[in-house]
């Protein structure tokens, strides 16, 4: 099936696309194919898959690329895409691998490097890890103004954490609980 999304919560890790027949149909972020899950915008196109079990929720979300069409005359340069494919460990030091693909060129992969004590120290989910990188990497590019180098590779540092935290939303402030009088005090 192919569908828009048009809803995403990162608070619930959850979404909603609208379907082509008009029906509304919930997704987990679990249910995206994983290089996909940093492309989610609301308004994409993607395909996937119902299951049939349960209420009908989404599975095997894929973000679907949209053809532009160019002018007669015009050439239009696409903007480079960048997958993260996965990652490896060594002892504490993780290594997030990305995928570059711009038309008409080959493929070419950079890491990121951090060490996972950076996690632990700003109190950072582990799970950011590959969020954080392609948002640097998307800083990056917008610097150089087009696709990084081949062997572009880097390490996260402690500013790049800390700007990641001074981006990301203050915390909703939780309404207290009532507490209400105990009954012996009420009795006395």
């Amino acid at each position: 099936m192919t569908g828009r999304i048009r809803a995403l919560s990162g608070e619930h890790g959850s979404g909603l696309i609208r379907g082509e027949d008009g029906a509304n149909i919930p997704f987990d972020l679990g249910a995206v194919i994983e290089y996909d899950v940093a492309c989610l915008a609301v308004g994409q196109v993607v395909t996937f898959d119902l299951l049939e079990r349960g209420a009908g929720r989404a599975v095997n979300v894929c973000v679907q690329k949209e053809h532009q069409r160019a002018h007669a005359g015009e050439k239009r340069r696409e903007p480079a895409q960048v997958r993260y494919v996965g990652f490896e460990q060594r002892d504490s030091m993780r290594t997030y691998r990305f995928e570059q693909l711009e038309a008409g060129q080959d493929a070419s992969t950079f890491a990121i490097t951090v060490d996972l004590a950076l996690f632990a120290k700003h109190h950072v989910g582990i799970q950011d890890g590959p969020a954080l990188c392609l948002h640097l990497i998307a800083e990056e590019m917008g610097r150089s103004g087009g696709p990084l180098g081949a062997q572009w590779n880097r390490c996260l540092s402690d500013a790049d954490m800390l700007a990641h935290l001074a981006s990301r939303p203050a915390p909703k402030e939780r309404p207290r609980p009532r507490r209400f009088p105990h009954a012996r005090a009420a009795s006395a």
